[in-house]
């Protein structure tokens, strides 16, 4: 009998565990500034779809479960902080990745017992459940499907509650938490916030605004289009305006200006002296290209000696340094490493 040599990504992810505490929430940009979740309690079956500027994005999510929440992304937020700070310490990370439900729960501020525990159980379901189709990130005339589960291996108690689990994440999140110019931090208080508008104005605003001095503006129209809420736009407008008359959300004040007709939010970082100013929003900041996750595993092979993630990061300070426009970006990075490697050899 003749067998064909298996594929390289034949063999099986290995396990990654959860395991720090007390970190900082982290998210993938993409994600804070497009329509990817609902932002209702109740269960959303109709899609979200949004198209703009070249970019689209279909999230469906059928019965029983309907499309993954705003809730539910406080586990993701939660594990690719747990990603990211292994990398950042030099260890070795993976896409599998076993968790205990009281880390978890205790991290996103939650409360231990049984609800909760069924709570999260319903958040990797509907993770399990929701499909995204979309071009963001991914090359020219190219289209990226994924769930933001891609697999779920459940273990319980005595009582048949959730104990521990195992998920699988996307290649398409793993590969924003492995480049550290795709992800942000979040207030520690996001996981107190109770309004599934006010979480997702806190994220945009967080990827908008970030924290240039002078904030950032955005047209309620613009808020509307890119909540992806099922809500008409005068509710919406509506729980947008009691958000900002509050003052501030977090570590950002809010303030509405109206100008020409027409409603602008202006967020801009507690802290900022600069008045704020009516000017049309800048530039965002240039994007870094994302890397593959199978060229870090090759990369370890061509370095096996060498910390991959600080060659990653010399590698893009050196590109942006000498202004280097990178059609290939993945053969560039593997380029590099082997001439690191080699020199280290040499």
């Amino acid at each position: 009998m003749t067998l064909r040599s298996p594929p390289a990504s034949d063999a099986q992810v290995e396990l990654f565990s959860a395991m720090f505490t007390d970190i900082t929430a982290r998210d993938a940009r993409d994600a804070m500034e497009m329509p990817f979740l609902s932002l209702s309690k109740q269960p959303r079956f109709r899609p979200i779809h949004y198209v703009a500027h070249g970019l689209e994005v279909t999230v469906s999510g059928g019965p029983p479960y309907g499309i993954a929440t705003i809730w539910d992304w406080d586990l993701i937020m939660w594990l690719l902080a747990q990603v990211r700070q292994a990398i950042d310490r030099g260890e070795p990370v993976s896409r599998r990745i076993a968790f205990h439900r009281y880390a978890f729960l205790k991290d996103a501020r939650r409360a231990q017992g049984g609800s909760q525990y069924q709570r999260l159980e319903d958040s990797i379901a509907r993770l399990k459940n929701t499909t995204v189709v979309t071009t963001i990130r991914a090359t020219k005339r190219r289209t990226v499907m994924f769930s933001w589960i891609e697999f779920a291996d459940i273990e319980r108690d005595e009582h048949g509650h959730l104990a521990r689990a195992i998920v699988v994440l996307p290649e398409w999140l793993f590969d924003a938490v492995s480049n550290c110019s795709l992800v942000l931090s979040l207030h520690r208080d996001y996981f107190l916030l109770t309004g599934g508008i006010e979480r997702w104005l806190y994220r945009f605003v967080r990827k908008g605004a970030g924290r240039n001095r002078g904030g950032w503006r955005w047209r309620m129209r613009t808020l509307h289009e890119r909540s992806g809420t099922t809500q008409d736009f005068k509710y919406f407008a509506r729980e947008v305006r009691s958000i900002a008359s509050a003052g501030k959300l977090l570590d950002y004040k809010l303030q509405l200006v109206e100008e020409r007709g027409e409603t602008y939010l202006h967020a801009r970082r507690i802290g900022s002296d600069i008045a704020l100013k009516a000017e049309a929003p800048r530039a965002s900041p240039p994007r870094y290209p994302s890397l593959q996750t199978t060229t870090y595993e090759r990369a370890k092979r061509l370095a096996p000696t060498l910390d991959i993630y600080a060659l990653e990061r010399d590698w893009r300070e050196a590109t942006t340094r000498n202004g280097i426009e990178l059609k290939n970006p993945d053969g560039a990075f593997l380029a590099w490493c082997k001439r690191v490697a080699s020199r280290r050899i040499a």
